[in-house]
This record gives C-alpha cells, structure tokens and sequence, in this order.
C-alpha cells in the first residue's frame, strides 16, 4: 500500500475518532442535563410528600406511613462498573457524585460554579416587566451563561419548581405557558384595580 494511501486512511480514523469523543461528550452533557432536572423533580416530589404526610397528621390522619422507596435502597448505575445496581446511601451517592465533578476533564466541560439554575431563573424572572416562557427564559441564560448546559426541559422543570414554592407565578394564554415572579404578578394585581378608578 502506497504511503498516501496509509497517511489518508490514518486521517480518516483520526477524524473519526475525533467527531466520535465530541458526540460522546455532548451525549454525556446531555444525559447530565436530564439526570440533573430528574432529580430536581426527585426533590420537589419528596418534599410534597413530607408536606402531605405532616398536613395528614395535623389532621388526625392515619398515622401509617404510605409506601415509599428509602433514599438508601435507591439504585444508582455506575459508569463503567460491571454491576448495573448498587445501594448506597445518600452520603456516599453525594460524595460519588462530588468526585465525578472533580474529575471532569475539559472534553465533558469544567464542574459548573456559581449560582444555581433556580437561582438564575428566579433572577432573570425579577428583572423582566412582563411574562415570560420557559423558551425565553432557557436562551436568554443560555445567551448569558454559555459555559453551561441549559435546556428547555431544564428550566420549564426549575420553573415549576419555583412555581411550587410560590416564587414565580403561572398564567396560561391557550396552549402557551408564561412565567412571572410573584411580586411582578403582586404589583400588576394591584395595579389594575387603580387603573379602573382612573
């Protein structure tokens, strides 16, 4: 075999090699993206559930506790291990995951540092004079932080949160959802009662 041929075959696999790490790591982020907004969900449902069982016992409920899975027999997949299940408590599940964050080479992207996406949302929501949609929301931060993975799911499910915890506001217009802090929601509720005396 001629030496171009080889020199051509061998940037052919070094190419591919290099758009097949790409995709990878773009899946990883991905899959980081829905682990993270499944376990925001994860959150939201426990405390409902803490919220439900205290409100059951003020009413003088049954005081038998509904069947739920306990944080220490939840199974959780390790990359690159052989078993695909492993219990561990929530302890050593944060401490995994604080490793695998330390370990993140530039190819998955740097640990992510600073505000959460809560706190983001809730911020970008405060400065806006009018409602917004989670579409909106998701590219004006992903505009303002690029280093980070922000998705549509992600910040609709992060929205609902602060949605949950009477931060932020819902109002639907037919088949579209927009967001608003509560205070914004406040002040214009307000207003509008002045506006009809004027």
């Amino acid at each position: 075999m001629p030496e171009s041929d080889t020199t051509t075959l061998k940037t052919q696999y070094a190419a591919r090699v290099a758009a097949d790490l790409n995709q990878n790591a773009d899946e990883q982020q991905r899959i980081q993206a829905e682990i993270e907004a499944l376990q925001a969900q994860l959150a939201l449902l426990e405390q409902d559930h803490e919220l439900l069982v205290g409100m059951r016992s003020a009413l003088g409920g049954e005081t038998a506790e509904p069947k739920t899975v306990p944080a220490a027999r939840r199974t959780v997949k390790k990359p690159g291990s052989a078993t695909a299940n492993t219990t561990r408590t929530p302890s050593a599940r944060k401490a995994s995951v604080s490793k695998t964050a330390a370990n993140k080479t530039p190819a998955t992207g740097p640990a992510q540092k600073g505000p959460t996406l809560t706190d983001l949302v809730h911020q970008h929501l405060s400065g806006q004079t009018e409602p917004r949609t989670a579409a909106e929301i998701a590219k004006a931060l992903a505009e303002a932080q690029p280093e980070r993975n922000i998705n549509d799911n992600l910040v609709r499910t992060t929205t609902e949160r602060l949605v949950a915890r009477s931060k932020v506001v819902r109002a639907k217009q037919g088949a579209t959802v927009f967001y608003t802090t509560a205070k914004s929601a406040e002040d214009t509720a307000a207003l509008k009662p002045a506006e009809a005396t004027a």
